[in-house]
């Protein structure tokens, strides 16, 4: 499970929104919404009209060697803002080096040296 990897161990990916995703040569990075839990280091309580505490980031595999993304055509939503949102990652699994997310965005398959979460 994705919360044994201590950068993603109080975050809820399941109801993390992906705002973006780009791939390049040995690098792809996640622009996601992160729902925080009350464990992380900078939660804070929602406001009354929220339901989770949310901060934006980015989720970076790099020293990446391998990339296989399937299914990536479904179209963005728009929030009520006109936001684009890719929906969540819905399942991430890992083994070593070897990633496999999910989600309404495709699916990818990655070999990477190394994964960075950064909150902005």
């Amino acid at each position: 499970m994705y919360d044994e990897i201590p950068s993603l161990a109080a975050i809820l990916l399941e109801e993390s929104y992906v705002l973006d995703i780009e791939a390049h040569p040995a690098s792809v990075q996640f622009s996601v919404d992160f729902v925080l839990t009350p464990e992380h280091p900078e939660y804070c309580p929602p406001g009354a009209d929220e339901s989770y505490c949310c901060r934006r980031g980015w989720l970076r595999f790099s020293g990446v060697t391998r990339c296989l993304w399937a299914n990536q055509g479904a179209p963005p939503a728009r929030d009520a803002t006109g936001e684009v949102d890719y929906g969540n990652i819905d399942s991430f699994a890992w083994d070593t080096a070897s990633y496999l997310l999910e989600g309404d965005w495709g699916h990818m398959e990655l070999i990477a040296e190394r994964l960075e979460v950064h909150l902005e």
